[in-house]
């Protein structure tokens, strides 16, 4: 569903979980706080300390203990950008979102019996971090919307689909492609002009963390709610021009000679 702007204060969103357990990622509304729960299982890869290397100086990985790990890195991307106060448009007063996410190797976590977990695991395939569905779903996401950016992530409530994290050289970049990533499980598209966008920016959107990992604005948490209250993934509206597509084309595929 491509994402049309409708004031929050004149919205109600009616969210409901018929078997809360099946969710991996929830809501939980209240007058003026949302809650975002969060079940997340890790790669064994990412339970290990961040890489700390002499090549350079990374001051905010200096701040960590030495057993700070990449799954450490990633909850708090993801909560430190996600969690805030925010003013949405129409409305009076901000709302305050909390996110907490529950570790499934964590002894001391209150998970619920048959509890459905999204996964995060470490990849290195193109140099990127990517969110994808199983194999089995893929493919027909496209059908079913008639976008493109759901042909490898078909996302639903129950299967937001698996972020697959790069290492990246600094701390920094690492929390704000996690917070990204899971935007994406979250049910938000991207916004920049990736190719399966056809290169197409979507216009004011420099800031906004779906486009380049800047800041959560209070129309991606207004697509967060919408994606919950429907089922369906929030897409930002893209369009084809031949100029544009083939134009960054030729210059990727130069890039990639060098």
């Amino acid at each position: 569903m491509f994402y049309k702007l409708k004031p929050y204060a004149s919205s109600v969103f009616n969210i409901i979980y018929r078997k809360p357990a099946s969710i991996p990622v929830r809501i939980d509304l209240s007058d003026k706080h949302i809650k975002i729960t969060g079940y997340v299982e890790f790669d064994k890869a990412l339970l290990v300390p961040f890489k700390r290397t002499s090549e350079h100086s990374d001051s905010l990985l200096n701040t960590k203990p030495e057993n700070y790990t990449y799954a450490d890195a990633a909850i708090e991307g993801i909560t430190e950008n996600w969690s805030g106060s925010y003013l949405f448009e129409g409305a009076d007063e901000p709302v305050e979102v909390e996110v907490e996410l529950i570790r499934k190797e964590d002894p001391e976590a209150t998970i619920p019996e048959g509890q459905r977990f999204f996964r995060i695991r470490h990849t290195n395939l193109s140099g990127t971090s990517f969110v994808t569905s199983p194999v089995w779903r893929m493919g027909w996401g496209f059908l079913k919307t008639g976008c493109p950016e759901a042909a490898m992530l078909n996302w639903s409530l129950r299967s937001p689909g698996t972020i697959n994290m790069n290492d990246y050289g600094r701390l920094s970049s690492f929390k704000r492609v996690a917070a990204h990533e899971f935007g994406h499980i979250l049910g938000l598209g991207d916004a920049y002009g990736a190719h399966y966008r056809f290169f197409y920016e979507f216009p004011g959107t420099e800031r906004y963390m779906m486009n380049a990992n800047t800041e959560v604005q209070p129309r991606e948490i207004e697509m967060v709610l919408r994606a919950h209250e429907t089922g369906k993934m929030q897409y930002f509206p893209f369009k084809f021009s031949a100029g544009l597509y083939f134009g960054s084309l030729f210059t990727l595929i130069r890039a990639l000679k060098k």
